[in-house]
């Protein structure tokens, strides 16, 4: 990885640093709301679910499409970097700028259920699907817009993966080797659950993949 590369990847940590403070401070908030009754608890989740998929989405809008509409890709490309340098910094800050918040909500998330008496443990192998399913979703929209050359595509994508996040909630909801224990007072990491998280991973590897083949394939990437 030259230094422009590295760069890059500083530089979207730096840009997008509002939405990483926003967000965590967010994830945290909605956290503690949950502690406080079982209205709190549902409203405290809408706003956990809702900060880490719109952190996303903004990542994904004003990281990418963002900066080709105001041209500034133009003085990007105009650097010592290749396409798959370009592809490569912007893939890994974008992915890096989610990931603090995603892992900070994760783990306030995950604390709440271990430490909160009104929690069930059973909920963790539940908990730990869905944070992972909001990484490899947020890696979908990357990919999408790494790869789309208009707003449109890049908007179907956003809503698309949008709805796959209340889908997902409902069909793992849903899977008796999940729902029959989700309210017990131990985790059971059954085959169930490592089968969701392997599709899941699998997934993600594949999402962070395809520009890779692809996108820094390009001969224009403008």
């Amino acid at each position: 990885m030259n230094t422009v590369t590295r760069k890059l990847i500083a530089k979207e940590l730096y840009v997008n640093r509002l939405f990483i403070v926003c967000a965590s401070i967010a994830g945290i908030v909605s956290v503690l709301l949950c502690t406080t009754s079982k209205v709190g608890f549902n409203v405290g989740a809408l706003i956990w679910i809702s900060t880490i998929v719109a952190v996303g989405v903004m990542l994904a809008l004003y990281g990418i499409m963002n900066e080709r509409k105001e041209n500034s890709l133009l003085f990007v490309m105009s650097l010592p970097l290749s396409i798959p340098d370009y592809v490569r910094a912007k893939q890994l800050g974008l992915a890096a700028c989610f990931a603090v918040p995603w892992l900070i909500s994760s783990a306030a998330a995950l604390i709440f259920v271990l430490a909160h008496p009104g929690a069930p443990d059973g909920l963790l192998p539940y908990l730990v699907l869905l944070c992972v399913f909001l990484f490899s979703n947020y890696s979908l929209v990357l990919c999408g817009a790494l790869h789309a050359r208009s707003e449109a595509v890049t908007s179907a994508v956003v809503i698309v993966t949008n709805m796959a996040v209340t889908l997902f909630m409902f069909l793992l909801g849903g899977l008796d080797e999940i729902n029959k224990y989700m309210w017990g007072p131990t985790p059971v990491w059954n085959h169930t659950f490592w089968a969701v998280l392997a599709a899941e991973l699998a997934t993600l590897a594949l999402a962070f993949a395809l520009p890779w083949f692809f996108a820094a394939r390009r001969r224009d990437f403008i």
